[in-house]
């Protein structure tokens, strides 16, 4: 390897490092002030390492706010918009695979035009809707405002996970006298859970941070989500970072545990379609 090559890895590799660094660099700041008091977050010099670790400030965001309240809140509007955009996406995409029927061109074509769509375009029509069916400051509202969002690209995962599956395991099943339903959750349910566990993990991640949906759809204190509630640790009069920090480290070790769980499942979903046999 001559003295050119040796030099442009380096520079390769001293590139990837720093993006690395770039990237996690924060949260590694986060992390390690979140275990500091909280005098010696302005300290000077600041200093990297804590000089007293400390788990107060964990203890003390549940002790002395409503960050549970924030986090349960969360945790059921998550889990709502999982099992609606899943059910729902897997039968579109079944529908749209399997059947012929005049508009399913065109309903597919629409549905990967409607996920292109920014999301600050669709918070005023869908809550003008939420108005006039009263769904207003209520978990529910904002459940099927978050379905609204994600279903588009969950129906766009699906149709091309679906797409993979050959359709002659389903035919076997009919011929052995399975019917439309059965053969679905025997045959081709089975083979579709990568494509299920990213729709599952997209729109985990996609509730579980999604902010102005939330501000916009929730008036109360009571019915916040946690990107909303941190946001009330932030005063006219002071700014709670011992909250801050430590309440944004819990609420990113769900997604990171999921991402660690289900990576290999991930990749098969999202490189569904890409080759077909």
């Amino acid at each position: 390897m001559n003295a050119s090559k040796r030099l442009g890895r380096a520079v390769f590799y001293l590139l990837v490092i720093g993006l690395v660094l770039f990237s996690i660099g924060p949260i590694i700041w986060m992390l390690l002030s979140s275990l500091r008091p909280k005098v010696e977050f302005f300290a000077i010099p600041p200093t990297f390492l804590p000089k007293r670790w400390t788990l107060e400030n964990y203890f003390s965001v549940f002790r002395e706010t409503e960050f549970v309240r924030f986090l349960m809140n969360s945790i059921w509007i998550s889990i709502g918009a999982i099992v609606i955009s899943t059910v729902v996406g897997v039968s579109a995409a079944y529908s749209l695979t399997r059947f012929q029927y005049r508009g399913r061109k065109l309903f597919s074509v629409f549905s990967l035009f409607a996920y292109m769509l920014p999301s600050i375009l669709l918070v005023i029509p869908l809550y003008l809707i939420a108005v006039q069916l009263k769904l207003t400051d209520k978990l529910s509202g904002l459940v099927l405002a978050y379905v609204a969002l994600c279903l588009p690209y969950c129906i766009w995962v699906l149709c091309s996970f679906f797409e993979t599956l050959p359709i002659e395991l389903e035919e076997s099943a009919f011929i052995d006298g399975c019917g439309r339903v059965r053969a679905l959750f025997h045959v081709a349910l089975p083979m579709l859970i990568p494509g299920i566990i990213a729709v599952i993990v997209f729109t985990f991640t996609y509730v579980w941070n999604e902010y102005l949906f939330a501000l916009v759809f929730i008036n109360s204190d009571a019915k916040r989500t946690f990107p909303v509630g941190l946001e009330s640790f932030v005063t006219s009069f002071d700014v709670y970072w011992e909250y801050i920090l430590s309440g944004s480290i819990i609420v990113s070790i769900p997604a990171v545990v999921i991402f660690l769980v289900t990576q290999r499942s991930l990749i098969k979903g999202y490189g569904a379609g890409a080759i077909k046999g």
